[in-house]
């Protein structure tokens, strides 16, 4: 994904590749030390540029940040939702357990390829309000579709209990993103934890909620 993104960078009649490798940089110092512990002095060494570059083109440190995380929801957000669906398409989930195991250690895997860049964005993003606003405003309709299907079809199986779908997929992105915040951006878990258990344990969380009674 960080490759993508920084694919995009190059591409842009705006930017260059000096300019990708400051967006490698500030990713990869953002991630490891925060946005406010970093300096723009640090990204510029760790980016092999001027610190002059770095204000010449962005203004202010803020406003690095800003470009990064704005790039990503505009053009990755949109390919990772394609790329679920694909995902999805592809399969044939007979039990809401099999479902659910596929898509968390999927995702978390995904997680796991993009460590640094899922840091930064969860980070900021609880404070970064037009980040926020540029989020609100995707459309996943393809996708939660795609989810509701499945649940119907574990609700006629005598799986799920007989919920609003909307509920139940709130419910599911509850658990799992809380979980994943947890132990892929604000801990070191992620470092040692055993993704198979941690994600059976998700998948009885969920269930212990929505599963038949």
């Amino acid at each position: 994904m960080l490759d993508q993104l920084l694919e995009e960078t190059r591409c842009s009649k705006k930017q260059t590749d000096k300019l990708a490798q400051i967006d490698k940089a500030a990713i990869e110092i953002f991630s490891e030390k925060g946005f406010a512990n970093t300096s723009t002095k640090e990204i510029a060494i760790k980016a092999k540029v001027a610190e002059g570059t770095i204000f010449k083109h962005y203004g202010t440190k803020e406003n690095l940040l800003l470009n990064i995380l704005l790039k990503f929801i505009k053009v990755l957000i949109p390919a990772i939702k394609k790329d679920l669906i694909s995902k999805l398409d592809q399969q044939n989930f007979i039990t809401v357990e099999s479902f659910l195991s596929y898509f968390f250690k999927d995702r978390v895997r995904f997680i796991q390829e993009n460590q640094d860049i899922f840091t930064v964005f969860i980070k900021e993003i609880v404070y970064n309000e037009p980040l926020r606003k540029n989020l609100v405003n995707l459309h996943f309709d393809e996708v939660k579709y795609k989810f509701f299907a499945y649940f119907d079809l574990f609700k006629k199986n005598g799986e799920l209990a007989n919920i609003d779908n909307g509920i139940i997929l709130k419910h599911m992105f509850k658990i799992f993103l809380t979980d994943a915040i947890w132990v892929f951006a604000l801990s070191d878990e992620h470092k040692t934890v055993d993704v198979d258990k941690w994600t059976a344990e998700l998948v009885g969380e969920f269930l212990n909620g929505m599963g038949k009674k």
